[in-house]
């Protein structure tokens, strides 16, 4: 299942203030370890400083999460993600979270539009970007399809 999910993003240890009158991780934090988790994702994608200092940046436009497994107080999630599509203005991509034997506590789905931040509206991103995103998707593709029915989609 990891190799289907190329780019490992932070691990996180579940603590108490994390976890909810269930005594697992509150579905707050699901979204945090996403999010938390995909900064070396994206910048694999080409989201660098740099990029972002020459006026673009991405806006996520829509996330669907699924609860798997619940993660407990001082277990271990780690988030995985990988590229599923993209366009000249969006990506979309998916990533698991993991718990320490490997077992799948969540799965995401998540599109972003490309933004130019002169005008905050989205924008095709540079040919740079998009060769990134080719050679990404080729990559990941090669990993073969993951085993998670998609909700979202792009054209």
């Amino acid at each position: 299942m990891l190799s289907k999910f190329p780019s490992k993003g932070i691990p996180v240890v579940v603590d108490k203030k994390m976890c909810d009158f269930n005594s697992h991780m509150n579905v707050v934090y699901y979204q945090h370890i996403f999010e938390d988790g995909c900064h070396d994702f994206y910048r694999q994608i080409g989201f660098s400083k740099e990029y972002f200092k020459e006026g673009y940046s991405s806006f996520t436009l829509e996330t669907n999460i699924r609860y798997i497994k619940e993660l407990l107080e001082g277990e271990t999630g780690t988030p995985y993600f990988r590229l599923i599509n993209n366009n000249l203005k969006l990506i979309h991509y998916a990533g698991i979270i993991v718990n320490e034997s490997g077992e799948v506590s969540s799965f995401s789905e998540h599109v972003l539009a490309h933004i130019d931040m002169k005008i905050r509206k989205t924008s095709q991103m540079s040919n740079h970007l998009l060769n990134r995103l080719k050679i990404m998707m080729a990559e990941h593709n090669a990993a073969g399809p993951i085993d998670f029915d998609l909700r979202l989609k792009i054209k």
